[in-house]
């Protein structure tokens, strides 16, 4: 009980607790990827604009001694304005590997008037030096390298402008992300109060409705232990519920010493019926053979017993035989000795057995079995005594000249199945119920075990037995038993 008040208390806690954990951890996982795609942006668009900023500065180079050996084109100063170029076609390189749509165009014009500058001047600057001055800053105005530098430093400001953009976007997204911590703490705060407002209320609402409800138990429980006191306070609300447990554990000690004495009550009267169902089938025969025997000592003639009434008495003798025999078949369970059978096989020697009963009544007995073996695993004594009953009792319940049918019939995969139906008038409704039920019987002579017994030989052997009135008059009973792997 305690344990289970401490889960419904406890769950809402849990639940919020879960919620905030799982936020927490959302949040703290946007925050750490936050941060990993900003350092790789920025490491991205710093070296971008490192490459842009290369570029100028080579080309800057380039022009600078491109001038110095038009005006002095000795072999050492075309060197250095080789070298610029490689510098510079190096970074030209770098930024093509790594340049966004957006600055293709851009890269082209770059690319284009570098191109220019190649084929107009080769790597080694003007062939002839130019010594006047003037002339020398005409042709410096006119390098194609000076129209170059304005699209590199538009580049190299593109670049810049995205970083600040990145940069400004990440300082957004992490204002963003302390608000939504902030609020998830105040609101952790908030629903803590609520949540445990709410259960603490709840939890008085529920004392309030346990006391209520033993209160209720109250007026039943003075019938039975006397009064009952729900008085102290909601802290005591364990000391009810301790008191309710013990005066309940005093009512159910009492019902159960009631039902034991019910149930020796009805064992009682079972042994009552059983002794008079005995008494009647014993007395019966011993009546009939007492007369005999009586008859024979008084007459003078010493051989007075007739074949006849020899035969009388054998049969009352089988009756008596077969009445003890149910009982120890009731009394007792033999273990089951199971082998391989045709169930056709075991059928018709059940239905040889029952034929002699037939015939003295007489009853016709008509017997349809499968065309193929009906394989199953069990113990033939038993099951003869099980197919055996219920012909007997097909027969006793077919009035003269009526007709008795046995139907064998299964399929290769399916259960194999006995229905014994006769053309009696039927079970009652009343006897349907209890059919099985031991000592329970609608002949004027039986103990009622025999379906009993019945129905446990069939259970033992993973079957059933059911018992069902046929549409067109009589009563059907149908055997189905588990297919075995050999007959």
């Amino acid at each position: 009980m305690n344990q289970f008040l401490f889960a419904r208390s406890s769950w809402p806690f849990v639940v919020l607790g879960g919620l905030l954990a799982a936020a927490c951890l959302a949040s703290t996982w946007y925050i750490n990827r936050l941060q990993s795609d900003l350092a790789r942006a920025v490491r991205h668009d710093a070296a971008r604009m490192e490459a842009a900023d290369e570029l100028q500065v080579q080309l800057r180079h380039l022009r600078f001694h491109s001038v110095v050996c038009a005006a002095d084109p000795t072999g050492a100063r075309r060197e250095v304005v080789r070298h610029d170029t490689a510098q510079a076609d190096a970074a030209l390189a770098a930024i093509r590997a790594d340049i966004t749509a957006e600055d293709a165009e851009l890269l082209a014009v770059i690319e284009s008037d570098y191109a220019t500058y190649k084929q107009q001047l080769g790597s080694g600057g003007s062939p002839e030096p130019i010594t006047n001055l003037t002339e020398l800053v005409r042709w410096s105005d006119a390098h194609p390298m000076r129209g170059l530098l304005q699209p590199c430093r538009e580049l190299s400001d593109r670049q810049r402008a995205r970083m600040d953009a990145g940069l400004a976007r990440s300082e957004t997204d992490t204002a963003w992300a302390g608000r939504v911590l902030l609020a998830l703490g105040s609101a952790g705060a908030f629903g803590g109060l609520v949540t445990g407002y709410a259960t603490a209320r709840g939890q008085r609402r529920r004392a309030a409705q346990l006391s209520v409800r033993v209160r209720a138990v109250q007026s039943q429980l003075d019938q039975e232990v006397g009064a009952l006191s729900v008085d102290p306070p909601p802290a005591d609300l364990g000391e009810q519920f301790d008191r309710v447990v013990e005066r309940v554990t005093e009512v159910c000690r009492r019902l159960q010493d009631q039902e034991r004495d019910l149930l020796r009550a009805e064992q009682l009267a079972a042994v009552g019926r059983l002794a008079a169902g005995v008494a009647h089938e014993v007395r019966n025969p011993l009546t009939g053979i007492k007369l005999l025997v009586e008859g024979a000592l008084r007459s003078e003639s010493p051989a007075s017993l007739t074949s006849e009434d020899l035969d009388l008495i054998r049969q009352e003798i089988v009756r008596m035989e077969r009445t003890v025999q149910g009982l120890l078949d009731f009394a007792r369970t033999p273990p089951l000795e199971c082998r391989p059978h045709d169930l056709r096989v075991l059928v018709s020697e059940a239905v040889n057995r029952a034929r002699a009963r037939a015939e003295r009544k007489p009853v016709a007995v008509k017997v349809e079995l499968a065309a193929a073996p009906l394989p199953v695993s069990a113990d033939r004594d038993q099951m003869l005594s099980l197919l055996t009953n219920l012909l007997f009792n097909a027969v006793d319940a077919t009035p003269t000249g009526g007709n008795v049918s046995v139907r064998v019939e299964g399929t290769p995969d399916g259960p194999p199945t006995v229905t014994v139906n006769d053309s009696g008038p039927g079970i009652a409704p009343e006897a349907m119920g209890k059919l099985f039920t031991p000592f329970a019987t609608t002949k004027p002579t039986g103990t009622g075990l025999g379906l009993t017994v019945a129905r446990r030989i069939a259970r033992d052997h993973g079957g059933t037995l059911t018992a069902t009135n046929r549409p067109e008059g009589g009563a059907a009973f149908t055997l189905t038993l588990p297919r075995g792997r050999g007959g």
